[in-house]
């Protein structure tokens, strides 16, 4: 679909709404938002009907890393969503590609910070004092992301090693979350690799450690080193930290076990941006 079928699109979806009767601040900034998107799908040569839900991941991902709010990328994804009703009304469309459930998260909490590099380091000092096997899940917790309660309930049979990669398999996870991911954190894998390999099979699960033992040792942490620290900062730290390599955010998605990529992007936000790039110098 070529740039003047876009408009032509375009021009006449905000004609119907004018006709309904909608403000004119409205149509503009529909306007404005639907030519975005218009510009995003002609450098990838999509006609409308080409489009796909991973065309606008990838959308939603490229404004994420833009820094735009969550709350403003929603009202982008909300805009084309309504522009694809009405086009599927037209018959322009065979079917809506998005739904309200593939937007970003939505939170008026307050956005959740991953540990610095700093305390990342001091939090690995105080594991690597820990006995082997609470060392061993901390590093685990540190290079899968995965959720505490999943690390708890791990067996010997659930990490296994593929060529030199070490993955673990996560059984009756939270919402279905079922998956096998690699420890992608090299000296986590190692440790945990380590411990897996010197420990007693037996029916016990892996690390011999309940979920609410794993928490008690992050509370004693966080009141010796004054940190602001619990377990599942760990799992924003992760995702932080992969979004800042350039992982797209589906693989982020399934590496965590989110059935939303909503959720994914609010874990990602707690990412640290560094703007000193941009930021001019001037002479003063």
């Amino acid at each position: 679909m070529q740039s003047k079928n876009y408009e032509k699109l375009i021009d006449e979806f905000i004609e119907d709404l004018r006709l309904q009767g909608r403000a004119e601040g409205t149509l503009l900034e529909y306007e404005m938002r639907l030519k975005e998107f218009a510009e995003f799908f002609q450098l990838k040569a999509l006609a409308l009907d080409q489009v796909k839900k991973s065309d606008l991941t990838e959308f939603m991902e490229q404004k994420l890393s833009n820094c735009l709010k969550v709350s403003t990328i929603r009202g982008k994804l909300s805009t084309f969503r309504v522009f694809c009703l009405w086009a599927v009304n037209k018959n322009y469309l065979s079917e809506v590609i998005i739904s309200p459930q593939d937007y970003p998260k939505n939170t008026n909490v307050k956005r959740i910070r991953r540990l610095s590099d700093e305390n990342l380091t001091i939090f690995k000092h105080y594991i690597d004092t820990l006995q082997p096997n609470a060392r061993a899940a901390f590093y685990l917790l540190i290079g899968s992301g995965c959720r505490v309660a999943e690390a708890a309930n791990l067996r010997a049979e659930d990490v296994t090693l593929r060529g030199n990669s070490v993955y673990i398999d996560i059984r009756n996870a939270k919402w279905g979350s079922d998956r096998n991911i690699p420890i992608v954190d090299a000296d986590a894998a190692k440790i945990v690799w380590k411990y897996r390999t010197e420990v007693e099979v037996d029916n016990r699960p892996l690390f011999r450690l309940s979920k609410r033992t794993l928490q008690n040792y992050a509370t004693n942490f966080a009141k010796s080193t004054g940190i602001n620290f619990y377990c599942h900062l760990l799992r924003h730290t992760f995702a932080g930290l992969l979004t800042e390599k350039g992982v797209p955010l589906t693989t982020v998605q399934y590496l965590l076990g989110h059935k939303s990529l909503g959720m994914t992007a609010h874990y990602a936000q707690s990412a640290r941006v560094d703007i000193t790039d941009i930021t001019p110098e001037i002479s003063l």
